[in-house]
């Protein structure tokens, strides 16, 4: 927070800035799950001015408020005031409790507020103001706040970032303490534009799905144009007989037009009906990754678009029918019925029908490697057996504990009561589980590393005896952690399969002495196991380097308690829960979970995206086959004069079905070669391009 506060002050890139982070907690007494733990979030001053946000009842907080010294405040959003206090008007002024404090609420947020996702990825339902000059904000290497600005006129996001850089190099030189890092790198101020941090990687998903989608109405108005093209040329002596007695060519076009422009109108509000029934359906299967998740709707912006959209696409459609009325004269079209007469539309269907096919096949070929990647998601092996396995988080520090006792103490008081619940086979605890981000980096030396080296890419965990066989994971080489591994004894680790791969080598790394560094503090480590590799976060991720440290050698202030039972989550949990309550009765047990859910979580959005583009890519297959169908069969009903006077002279039935076959995968041929001809032009195109920026000066100058 201190680095923010000067950058607030020496920053000239910025109309105002402010910051946000983690605030205390709020306690709720809920009928079904008991006492309810709510998370809050702390915003400097300015930060609703800087939105533009006003409350619809009380006020926003005071500038007395932002000093320790005042009293507690809240703002409440306008969902928790629904919920949890039925839009009571009377909320204003009440008190809650936060921690065993009193505290008042002032004031109620608009409904339609919505604080940056990038900032805030989960919505808090209560607010505070950030007081500065609380002892947690003192030490500049704690990393409590992210800061939210806005641009002065005239600055860009790489003018802000150069100067937020410079500042932070001048922070670094004026307070080392916490600024910079144990191998001289400096801590930095990193700028981004809110939009590209909101969207982040989940950008390149959207676009794949806009891009599906155009290429699906690509797809479906070549199937329109297919259509409409053909019955056309079944209406040319109807046209003709109009421009002989007549009808300007002008009027006919508008006629074609006016038809095209029906059918698409007709087809854009099935549309519209259809996106009502998507929208709700991507809202029940779409990954919570996708950032303003809940504001995605079928509202007036969507509509007006959708009405461009189709009237764009029916007048595409009718455009190349209005455009033949200009090819051929009345007489032409009156007499010319015959196959010479009509060549040239075939030829521009069958370019429809074969164009349909190639956009099918892409869609069809995103699909498949999709499909691919998940399927290889889906049969990585976790490292362990997340069969009957629940997960509970359990805060260790109790109201009233002793100032010395330590967190290890807690852990042992959580997992004794916890084992006496009936049906439980087996537990452990852990500091963080599989499938969830770790939040421990540990500073690990090799015995030959200098003092000042830093090994990235490790993760550190702290576990109890007994959690690798709760787990079900496989110990590779070495022991586990015993009871004998005290706070007071020698430091030891098992480490990962990973760990050795990347750090030791083909060394045998029992018995290998380690360093673990914190600040100045370098504690001695020893390896005395070696563990399977476990999926840390995701599967797609692979398992990085890890190393383990007995509970009783990390101070942790929190225990994630991993239960093997056969009863069923449903039954076992409320009976964990009330064990947990028994040891710490202010703070309830958070993230209860099986461990089969939790990597089912983490398969979401690639198996959204899965089935989404395949659902994409069965609709074109469907098209392309609707308008491959469609053209073989008005090529056959056009020349059914032809085939008569065939079987008449003797033409084998057999024959004339190799003709029409034949047609057909031609079409599909020529859909093939449309794909690989554009996949080749792509691979060119950039070489190509290069090559035309070639400078012969500098080649010159370089021979």
């Amino acid at each position: 927070l201190l680095n923010f506060l000067d950058l607030r002050a020496r920053a000239r890139s910025f109309e105002r800035l402010a910051a946000i982070g983690p605030g205390g907690s709020v306690l709720f007494e809920n009928a079904e799950t008991g006492t309810e733990l709510v998370a809050t979030v702390c915003a400097t001053a300015d930060f609703f001015e800087l939105l533009g946000v006003t409350p619809v009842l009380g006020r926003l907080f005071l500038p007395s408020e932002y000093e320790s010294s005042s009293g507690a405040v809240f703002l409440v959003t306008y969902g928790a005031w629904q919920r949890r206090y039925g839009g009571d008007p009377g909320v204003v002024g009440s008190s809650l409790d936060r921690e065993g404090a009193d505290a008042s609420i002032v004031g109620v947020l608009p409904p339609d507020f919505e604080p940056p996702e990038a900032l805030v990825p989960t919505a808090a339902d209560f607010w505070m103001p950030l007081q500065p000059d609380r002892p947690r904000y003192a030490a500049r290497g704690r990393r409590s706040v992210a800061g939210l600005g806005r641009l002065a006129p005239g600055v860009t996001v790489d003018d802000a970032r150069a100067e937020a850089t410079a500042i932070a190099e001048a922070l670094a030189i004026e307070f080392p303490d916490g600024n910079v890092y144990p191998d001289g790198s400096w801590f930095g101020i990193g700028v981004n534009g809110l939009h590209a941090d909101t969207v982040g990687t989940v950008g390149r998903t959207l676009s794949i799905f806009l891009s599906a989608a155009a290429l699906l109405l690509l797809l479906a108005g070549m199937n329109a144009a297919t259509l409409l093209l053909a019955r056309a040329l079944d209406r040319e002596r109807e046209l003709g007989v109009r421009t002989a007695l007549g009808a300007r060519r002008l009027r006919l076009a508008r006629l074609l037009l006016v038809e095209a422009l029906l059918l698409s109108l007709v087809g854009g509000a099935v549309g519209v009906g259809l996106a009502f029934v998507g929208v709700e359906l991507f809202h029940a299967f779409a990954p919570r990754s996708i950032p303003r998740l809940d504001s995605i709707a079928v509202d007036g912006r969507v509509l007006l678009a959708a009405a461009a959209v189709t009237i764009a696409s029916g007048v595409a459609a009718g455009l190349l029918p209005a455009l033949r009325l200009g090819s051929s004269g009345p007489w032409t079209r009156l007499h010319g019925s015959g196959r010479g007469a009509s060549e040239p539309a075939s030829r521009l269907r069958s370019l429809l029908v074969g164009a349909q096919l190639a956009v099918a096949v892409v869609l069809l070929s995103g699909a498949g490697l999709l499909f691919n990647s998940f399927v290889r998601l889906v049969t990585v092996e976790p490292g362990f057996d997340p069969d009957g396995l629940v997960a509970m988080n359990v805060v260790v520090k109790r109201p009233g504990a002793p100032e010395d006792e330590a967190s290890w103490q807690g852990w042992d008081r959580v997992l004794d009561e916890m084992s006496r619940v009936p049906g439980v086979l087996a537990l452990g605890g852990t500091s963080n589980t599989p499938y969830q981000s770790p939040n421990w980096a540990p500073r690990i030396l090799l015995p030959d590393d200098p003092d000042d080296a830093w090994r990235e890419g490790i993760t550190g965990y702290a576990v109890t005896p007994g959690y690798f066989e709760a787990l079900g994971a496989r110990l590779v080489s070495g022991r586990d952690f015993t009871g004998s591994d005290r706070a007071d004894g020698e430091g030891v680790v098992i480490v990962n399969e990973a760990f050795v791969r990347t750090q030791l080598g083909a060394v045998d790394p029992l018995g290998i002495v380690l360093s673990s560094r914190r600040g100045e503090q370098v504690t001695p480590v020893r390896i005395v196991g070696v563990v399977e590799d476990m999926v840390q976060t995701r599967a797609e991720e692979g398992a990085r380097a890890a190393v383990y440290r007995p509970h009783t050698q990390v101070e942790w202030p929190w225990v994630n308690v991993v239960v093997r039972s056969r009863i069923p989550a449903a039954e076992l949990v409320p009976e964990l829960r009330r064990a947990a309550m028994r040891i710490n009765a202010v703070v309830p047990p958070r993230r209860t979970t099986t461990l089969r859910d939790r990597i089912a979580e983490t398969r979401t959005s690639p198996r959204f995206r899965t089935f989404l583009i395949g659902g994409f890519a069965a609709v074109a297959l469907a098209l392309a086959a609707a308008g491959l169908y469609g053209s073989l069969a008005h090529l056959v009903r056009r020349r059914r004069r032809e085939l008569g006077v065939r079987i008449a002279l003797g033409a084998a039935r057999s024959g004339l079905v190799s003709l029409v076959v034949g047609r057909g995968l031609r079409l599909v041929a020529a859909g093939l070669a449309l794909v690989l001809t554009g996949v080749g032009a792509a691979a060119c195109a950039w070489p190509a391009l290069r090559a035309m920026r070639v400078d012969p000066v500098e080649v010159l100058r370089s021979e």
